[in-house]
């Protein structure tokens, strides 16, 4: 295809924006890249960059599509990896899911075993058994563990960084500090876009990747999409020696809690440092922080988690609570817990690319390139872009609170409970 005539604009230059924008220059488009700041200075470099097959087991909502796009994002950074654009930190972990509890053993681990998409190498571990593969690890602190192998662990600001290499290798403008303030249309065709400063820049072709930020910029158009925003947050140790091949570890039963090293520490996370935005009043006509800091989710997660941590990895007791570094950013969660890609109904030229459930980092590569084939071809060759078009939603969008109530739960265990876990966020 031609790159003359107007640019397709991305509007959003994290991990999602990026790989729209690399993968529209590999369909031969021209394109501009914007950044309301600097590029992935958001939510994407608060990313704990850990990588797997979340449709095969974790997530029960997602499917072979959601594998597909999954298994490309994982091939994706691997080949980014060896390209030469700058370091990103790549390597094959694995990902391991542990319980510490007998029920927590039935109610999480035979999703993983029983599943029809479980990938090559896949299997259950005897606590025994995941000792020798997760340094450090206490065996009486479980009572199991699953494997999946292929998982990966990258460092999101790295990779960030040898992505934007890429895409300016492709030919890609990036312009940063260049906020777009609205969508320009006529005729319901979308013809560019306003940035802050007034300037109107031309573009038949616009995909939006602005996360938290594209409500507001749908919203004088008639469609808002049924997302809810959400702090996330994460802590990292100081260094204490602990190897760099540890896997990702993932235990369900406790608050979604998920554990990597992070150059000779730890970096970790759960449920009581998360909080949704509209718990503190805000509304979906507030424009979030970029990088919030909220240190009462972090005093609750340390309150939470320290023992905890401590238990598994005894090694890791010397270090927690001392000088660690807290990592705070902003996610969108949708009502289904499905992404939202696709073509805009109320603007043709119009794709958005947001909803990343917390697992922008993952899907990011897959989701970009959905984004871009639509915005040139109108038809993808990844996954079913039916499962996430904006129109499956009503044009007007419920409240962020109600948004959390019609989540589905977010573990198999409490959909099978009666009531339990409808509208949990983390």
């Amino acid at each position: 295809m031609s790159s003359s005539g107007s640019p397709v604009v991305v509007v959003g230059a994290g991990i999602i924006g990026l790989s729209a924008a690399w993968h529209l220059a590999a369909l031969g488009q021209r394109v501009l890249l914007l950044d309301s700041g600097t590029v992935a200075g958001g939510t994407t470099t608060a990313g704990a960059g850990f990588v797997g097959q979340w449709a095969a087991g974790y997530a029960w909502y997602w499917n072979e599509s959601e594998r597909d796009v999954e298994q490309y994002g994982i091939d994706f950074y691997r080949d980014l990896a060896g390209a030469g654009h700058g370091p990103t930190g790549y390597r094959q972990n694995g990902n391991v899911w542990l319980t510490v509890t007998e029920q927590g053993r039935a109610d999480h681990l035979p999703p993983f075993e029983q599943h029809p998409l479980r990938p090559a190498g896949a299997r259950t571990l005897t606590p025994a058994e995941a000792a020798d593969l997760v340094p450090g690890l206490d065996p009486t602190a479980v009572t199991a563990g699953f494997l999946h192998p292929d998982g990966i662990q990258i460092s999101a600001p790295d990779t960030a960084a040898a992505l934007v290499h890429a895409v300016r290798a492709r030919g890609v403008e990036i312009r940063e500090h260049t906020p777009v303030a609205g969508l320009e249309a006529r005729g319901g065709s979308v013809t560019g876009v306003r940035t802050a400063n007034g300037e109107v820049i031309d573009a038949a072709k616009v995909v939006l990747a602005a996360g938290s930020w594209t409500n507001a910029l749908l919203a004088p158009f008639g469609r808002e999409l049924p997302t809810v925003r959400v702090v996330a947050s994460r802590l990292v140790t100081t260094p204490f020696g602990l190897p760099g091949t540890l896997p990702t570890l993932m235990l369900p039963e406790l608050h979604g809690l998920w554990i990597r090293e992070h150059r000779g520490g730890l970096t970790y996370g759960a449920g009581p440092g998360y909080e949704p935005l509209h718990v503190g009043g805000a509304d979906r006509s507030d424009e979030p922080d970029r990088r919030p800091v909220r240190t009462d989710l972090l005093d609750a997660m340390r309150t939470y988690l320290h023992p905890i941590v401590a238990r598994l990895l005894p090694a890791a007791a010397s270090v927690l609570g001392v000088d660690e570094t807290p990592t705070q950013g902003v996610v969108s969660m949708t009502a289904d817990r499905n992404f939202i890609v696709g073509a805009v109904p109320e603007l043709d030229g119009l794709v958005v690319a947001g909803g990343d459930n917390e697992s922008g980092v993952t899907h990011g590569p897959g989701l970009g390139r959905i984004a871009a084939e639509l915005s040139v071809t109108g038809t993808t060759t990844l996954g079913d872009a039916s499962r996430y078009a904006p129109a499956r939603f009503p044009a007007a969008a419920p409240t962020e609170a109600e948004v959390v109530a019609m989540m589905p739960a977010r573990r198999e265990a409490d959909v099978r409970r009666a009531g339990a876990g409808a509208g949990a966020v983390a």
